[in-house]
Formats: C-alpha cells, structure tokens, sequence
C-alpha cells in the first residue's frame, strides 16, 4: 500500500467527532463509515475509535440490538472545544500568564468578540 497514509488515533477520532457534529440524527457505525472520503477505515477500527469516544464521554451510544446501535456526539463542537480550552487553562502552572499568551495570539474580531461577552456577563451579573 504504497503512498497510502495512515490516520493516527486523534486523527481518527477527531474525523468521527466532525461527522457526528454535522449529523442531525444518530449514525450507525456503517453510516460514519460512508461519509469518510480518502481512506475508509476499517470497521473494527471504527468501533475502537467510537469505544475510546464513548469511554472519554465524547460519544454516546444507543440501540439494544447490534444492527441498531446509534451514535451521537455528548455535545456540540462549540461545548466541546469550550471544554478543551478550560481543560487546558486548568492544567496551565501559571493561568495569567496562559490567558494573557491566548489572548495575545486573537485576531482583533476575537478580541473584540471575548470583549463583548466579558461585557454582557459582567452586566447580568449586575443585575
């Protein structure tokens, strides 16, 4: 199989977390295979990924019987990604510090984008 790349495993998985986020309903095990596009992973390496997913919390399972078994992402890409960078910011040694690094890499409409929601909680807070 020369020339073909492999996936590696948050490749993988991060390919299968796009497919369930732009999924309006929940995708059997066949249904993600389908929408890969390159390289198809094989089937028992898709159902090790989507275990991995739903042991992490990221996926969850549905269906009683193995020919209806569903599943959906646990939360949207923004809850997700929202959780990542907490996660991060909880494992930072000096969390000043990484905001200020965060905040100094934003483009000036995601400053001022942060500045509004700073702005909108600090006045419900308010209230």
């Amino acid at each position: 199989m020369a020339g073909e790349r492999t996936r590696e495993r948050g490749e993988l998985e991060g390919e299968v977390m796009r497919i369930l986020w732009d999924a309006s309903e929940p995708l059997s095990a066949r249904d993600i295979q389908a929408v890969f596009t390159g390289h198809v992973p094989a089937y028992t390496t898709l159902m090790t990924a989507l275990e991995r997913l739903q042991k992490k919390g990221d996926v969850v399972r549905s269906g009683d019987s193995p020919r209806k078994v569903r599943f959906h992402a646990a939360r949207s890409g923004d809850e997700h990604v929202g959780r990542s960078m907490m996660t991060a910011l909880d494992g930072a040694g000096d969390r000043q510090a990484a905001l200020l690094q965060f905040a100094g890499n934003l483009a000036d409409e995601d400053l001022d984008l942060l500045r509004s929601a700073i702005t909108g909680k600090t006045s419900r807070k308010r209230r």
